[in-house]
């Protein structure tokens, strides 16, 4: 094992305690794991081209679908969009014991994302993201999310120290946090 080999894919999955069937909860754990791989390859400097999902049936059979993209990305934003259109053509009443995204055909992240002429709120939602970002980063990572991960089952994990950090903290479907200081009212 050379530990020194080139990156050709990064990935993350997760085993559920119990099989699920219910669509919600798959696409909520899917948006999970999303954010989870998006922070991993913006950390690592990646990005990929093509979009893996990874599903376990409740009988241990594997399933992956893939989809290739035109340009490569570490957005979470558009590797979910693509992830749950696969997800959708799946999840069809069957009960699944694991659930995973990836991505491979890695490239060079100044390829990654680039901005739309035609669709201008594609690059406003990837500046977005890169805003919420940076929220996470200074407040935790649970200060801001979008609308999908309100309802969702919370999961275990670590959370990383942060300094400075509000204790109440909100997540919305717009990169807009209700839970930072407001600033002081004017004097006239």
């Amino acid at each position: 094992m050379n530990p020194e080999r080139e990156t050709k894919s990064v990935s993350t999955e997760t085993t559920f305690d119990s099989d699920i069937a219910d669509y919600r909860t798959l696409e909520q754990e899917l948006y999970r794991l999303t954010r989870k791989l998006s922070d991993r390859l913006k950390a690592a400097d990646l990005a990929g081209r093509t979009v893996t999902l990874k599903l376990k049936t409740a009988d241990f059979r594997l399933i992956t679908r893939a989809r290739s993209l035109e340009d490569p990305t570490r957005l979470a934003h558009r590797i979910f969009d693509h992830a749950r259109e696969l997800l959708a053509r799946e999840a069809d009443g069957r009960r699944f014991r694991l659930i995973g995204v990836g991505v491979s055909e890695l490239a060079d992240p100044a390829l990654a994302d680039p901005a739309d002429l035609i669709d201008t709120s594609a690059t406003k939602r990837g500046l977005a993201e890169l805003a919420t970002d940076s929220l996470r980063a200074r407040f935790g990572k649970t200060i801001i999310d979008r609308g999908i991960a309100l309802d969702a089952p919370k999961r275990r994990e670590p959370e990383q120290p942060h300094r400075n950090r509000p204790d109440d903290a909100i997540a919305t479907d717009a990169p807009t946090s209700r839970s930072l200081p407001s600033a002081a009212p004017r004097r006239k």
